[in-house]
């Protein structure tokens, strides 16, 4: 049909206007946007890294600032105590954009407040930080993140006297010291040579009194005491010294010889090898290699598992040996390895070798909570208990775990059956006793005379 002008006129119309008005009202929606993001109002989002109720002489803070939208301007953190005030750390951070300016969206920044240094006293203070955003809002001001926090600045460390410590100790023996600290200590214990011994309360002689249970390494570095103190760290951080005057004494040195051939090999390595199927070469370069790097990453493994022990003492007594059972090795042997008469390595035992009936029920030492029951390595299905306060026993090569991750055993109950499983000739039981991640001699845990002696008398 043909249409008239008037029809083609009244057609057209409608759409002209639509799109005439469709310009502006896009360009409307586009400014709100820009509007919109620049003058956003959401604050920067701040968070400490650690607790700052006290402050040290040292105090190590860490700050961090989110902001999702606008980015992070500023950081300023300022300490104040009466009249006195110390800027302790201010930051601008760049924007980039040309109308949208953004910073960047996370920061952290980590530093040490000196409060002698900045000429703070003792006594309470306040801790500010603030934080601005790239937004437009507030005059392109930004918006703007505070937190005030009330703290109590303490920059005395911590007084500690000893009560009772071995004057001379053996190498592979163990001990106990016992110290009071002037306050509350978040942390304590003994370090001799480098290695530390956590404390724990002791009531019985009164307030802030700790004791701690030591262990000596059965080298010792050549026998020397070349660092031994108590040390305590207060809730503000600061810690205080007090000298142990110690002595180590050179325990006996045994020598043991362990002739290897093809046989034991063959019988021994295919359980390694489904372990460990990264073992290669010769029958004797795998056996090398258990013996030296899969040794040292059991150490390491037991190491870990008896870092952390329970302050509460769940052991009580002297410990059980492993029933009607002869002594086959020694702790500290210094054993030196041959193959077909030719000498090819050296290692140390850590522990005592007894040797009963075939799969003998071996018994919880002394009760103890489980904190591994698995396959270690050369150690073959092994069991650790934690005891308390430091005090681990394992026992090793078993050829059945009865024990579970978690379980309370008590004194004398089952926690597997004696057998061959790892690096052992034949079937028995190795056991070792740990303080604090060191090896220490278990047969000064069996004896009842010694251990009354030396540990429990002070606990």
């Amino acid at each position: 049909m043909k249409l008239e002008p008037s029809d083609k006129h009244n057609s057209d119309t409608p759409r002209g206007v639509s799109f005439f008005w469709l310009i502006p009202l896009c360009l409307m929606v586009a400014l709100g946007g820009v509007v919109y993001k620049l003058y956003e109002t959401e604050q920067p989002r701040i968070t400490l890294g650690q607790d700052v109720t006290w402050f040290g002489v040292a105090k190590r803070l860490s700050v961090s600032v989110a902001d999702a939208k606008s980015g992070v301007r500023s950081l300023r953190v300022v300490l104040r105590q009466g009249n006195h005030e110390a800027v302790l750390l201010q930051r601008e951070y760049p924007g980039s954009g040309f109308v949208f300016v953004a910073g960047p969206h996370q920061i952290t920044e980590d530093f040490v407040v000196n409060t002698p240094a900045l000429k703070f006293v003792d006594g309470p203070a306040q801790l500010e930080i603030a934080a601005r955003d790239f937004s437009w809002w507030g005059w392109r001001q930004g918006n703007l993140a505070r937190i005030f926090s009330t703290v109590t600045i303490d920059s005395k460390p911590p007084r500690l006297e000893v009560s009772f410590a071995p004057t001379t100790i053996k190498t592979g023996s163990s001990g106990v010291v016992v110290y009071r600290a002037s306050e509350p200590v978040q942390k304590s214990g003994v370090v001799v040579n480098g290695d530390f011994h956590p404390g724990f309360p002791l009531p019985r002689y009164g307030e802030q009194a700790y004791g701690a249970l030591i262990g000596i390494r059965f080298d010792a570095d050549q026998a020397k005491v070349q660092e031994a103190y108590v040390t305590g760290t207060d809730q503000a951080g600061n810690e205080g010294r007090a000298a142990l005057g110690m002595s180590i004494r050179r325990s006996v040195q045994r020598s043991d010889r362990i002739n290897l051939n093809g046989s034991f090999l063959d019988s021994k390595l295919p359980e390694f090898v489904s372990h460990y199927p990264d073992l290669k070469g010769t029958p004797l370069e795998k056996y090398l290699e258990l013996n030296t790097r899969v040794r040292l990453e059991n150490n390491h493994r037991i190491a870990e598992v008896t870092a952390a022990s329970t302050p509460e003492r769940y052991w009580q007594g002297v410990f059980l040996r492993l029933p009607r059972s002869s002594h086959k090795a020694g702790y500290a042997d210094h054993r030196t390895y041959y193959f077909e008469g030719r000498e090819i390595d050296h290692q140390v035992h850590l522990g005592i070798d007894l040797a009963s009936t075939q799969h003998a029920t071996v018994e919880a030492a002394n009760r103890g909570k489980v904190v591994f029951a698995d396959y270690l390595g050369i150690y073959g299905n092994t069991v650790i208990l934690d005891h308390g306060q430091g005090v681990y026993s394992l026992y090793s090569h078993l050829s059945r775990i009865d024990a579970t991750v978690g379980d309370m055993v008590d004194k004398g109950g089952a926690v597997g059956l004696s057998g061959n499983t790892g690096m052992a000739g034949g079937d028995h039981l190795h056991f070792s006793v740990l303080v604090n991640g060191i090896f220490v001699n278990p047969v000064e845990w069996w004896d009842a005379h010694w251990l009354k002696l030396n540990v429990e008398n002070y606990l």
